[in-house]
């Protein structure tokens, strides 16, 4: 109403009112749309910086009044500039949409995903609990911003750094510090897809936890990983089939490490397909040493299974090592196997294609068994060590297992169980029709002996076990020596290390008869 006018009788008496009246609706309207411009971004359609300021102010003071923390997730796309680069900045702009949806979808409703500008993310994360609940909201964002992207016809892979920050006694310009001061660390010397925390937000043991990340991220340019082996054997005659590899980490100050020390810490920083990589090249440089008729068992995440270049990563280890492709078997989970995606299937479907043969560890503790054995063209079952363990004293289990016996011959398949550890299990488990076995009834995971140690054990007729144990910790089992022996041995030669008349080294079978010479 713009204004009024009261008409009145002659008497004073008020006859009526004229109104003028303006629509003011569309003015209305650009208030709001420039309000709208001021605090969102234009591009993606979050929240910007200038909105930033008010929502962090309000989610701060929130979390005082409930005794909770906010967190911060600050992103930085890896690389942006290369897509630009390449495709042009349409294509950019294409996909920095893309990633907003993505994070707009993946947050819950009390948190607000935020545009910083160019290619930085930040997510307000309210009524944080604790690190654990922050972490695994980062990890969430990261996996989803792991699945490809489709711009322009072109499928683009992408990674983020991330700095990581939690308070409830800061000012919003603190926590905005804090959380831009982790991620320079995460992107420093160039690196990508790191998750650094900030500091004043952990606790004693959040420290020790980030420290070991950061020595993690060096053991592999230090050579501080180690691979041990377990033996795989027959179990009508024990046998060597051949060796499953397992990571160890050799750390300079806690000692040797076992994977479930480590494995969350390279989880947490990305590095689980670098490892990966590194056990794949390093099992088939082994196992090209042992005899023709040992294979070589590779653990793989279903992260690293899913990544584009798998199946090339494989086919340069075999080529690198000469290990023949079917003495080659990957071992993956039945949670992978059910749940793979399609660039998972293609993987698997062009390394089988060269002879390499796929494992399903943990058989029967997962989600469908039945399932996991259709999806891929898996080649042998490995019965869960919990099954093993209680199948002579337990009817119960004992029935499960002998179906699963029975489920994998009737498909063909090999059969391990693992996890034996007294001679009745596998008693019970050759009675019932199982062919292989693992366990430490017959080698805990230790070191191979060196080829040298090898030759030495079958020219003196001393076994490799004791020419090599004094090298190992005691803790430390050394496995089945991988060399084939006839029941015939020859008696023991007397051998000794020397030069002949030309200067050549050798092993000669007898002493001069002047033990001088």
């Amino acid at each position: 109403m713009q204004a009024h006018e009261v008409v009145r009788h002659n008497n004073g008496v008020p006859q009526f009112v004229v109104l003028s009246l303006v629509d003011v609706t569309d003015r209305r309207r650009a208030e709001d749309d420039l309000v709208r411009r001021a605090f969102t971004d234009p591009l993606t359609g979050l929240p910007n910086r200038r909105a930033l300021t008010d929502r962090l102010r309000h989610a701060v003071a929130l979390s005082r009044r409930r005794g909770l923390q906010v967190g911060l997730v600050h992103l930085n796309l890896d690389r942006f500039r290369a897509v630009n680069d390449t495709l042009g900045h349409e294509a950019g702009d294409m996909l920095l949409s893309q990633v907003a949806d993505r994070l707009r979808w993946s947050t819950r409703v009390e948190d607000t995903a935020v545009r910083l500008g160019a290619d930085e993310f930040l997510v307000v994360a309210e009524d944080v609990e604790d690190l654990e609940g922050l972490r695994a909201l980062a990890e969430r964002l990261l996996s989803v911003l792991d699945e490809p992207f489709v711009v322009l016809d072109r499928e683009i892979t992408l990674s983020a750094s991330v700095g990581l920050t939690l308070g409830s006694d800061l000012t919003p310009d603190d926590l905005l510090r804090q959380a831009q001061s982790a991620l320079n660390r995460a992107k420093v010397d160039g690196s990508r897809a790191r998750v650094e925390v900030h500091e004043g937000a952990l606790s004693d043991s959040d420290v020790d936890a980030l420290q070991l990340e950061v020595d993690l991220r060096h053991a592999l340019d230090n050579d501080e990983l180690r691979l041990f082996y377990q033996p795989i054997v027959h179990l009508a005659d024990e046998s060597l089939l051949g060796y499953e590899a397992l990571i160890r980490w050799q750390h300079p100050t806690r000692g040797l490490l076992p994977p479930g020390a480590f494995l969350d810490a390279a989880e947490n920083n990305r590095l689980t397909s670098k490892l990966g990589a590194w056990v794949l090249r390093r099992a088939c440089h082994d196992a090209a040493t042992w005899p023709d008729d040992l294979r070589v068992h590779v653990n793989v995440s279903a992260r690293h299974l899913a990544e584009d270049g798998f199946s090339e990563l494989v086919a340069a280890a075999l080529e690198e090592s000469g290990l023949a492709p079917e003495r080659l078997e990957l071992e993956i989970t039945e949670s992978t196997a059910l749940f793979a995606a399609e660039a998972t299937l293609h993987s698997v479907a062009v390394v089988t294609d060269q002879g390499v043969t796929l494992a399903l560890d943990d058989f029967g503790t997962g989600y469908s068994a039945i399932t996991a054995l259709h999806r891929l063209p898996i080649h042998t079952l490995k019965i869960d060590r919990s099954f093993v363990a209680d199948v002579v004293a337990e009817p119960a289990t004992a029935a499960l297992v002998q179906g699963l016996l029975q489920l994998g011959r009737g498909m063909g398949l090999q059969v391990i169980a693992e996890g034996i550890e007294d001679l009745d299990q596998a008693a019970w488990l050759l009675d019932h029709g199982c062919a292989m076995a693992q366990g430490y009834a017959f080698g805990r995971p230790a070191p191979l002996p060196s080829p040298a140690a090898v030759l030495i054990g079958e020219v003196t007729d001393t076994p490799a076990e004791d020419v090599a144990g004094a090298l190992l910790p005691d803790a430390l089992e050394t496995p089945i020596v991988p060399q084939q022996r006839s029941a015939d041995v020859d008696p023991p030669r007397r051998v000794v290390l020397a030069t002949d008349d030309t200067g050549k080294f050798g092993l000669f079978d007898e002493f001069a008869e002047d033990p001088e010479d």
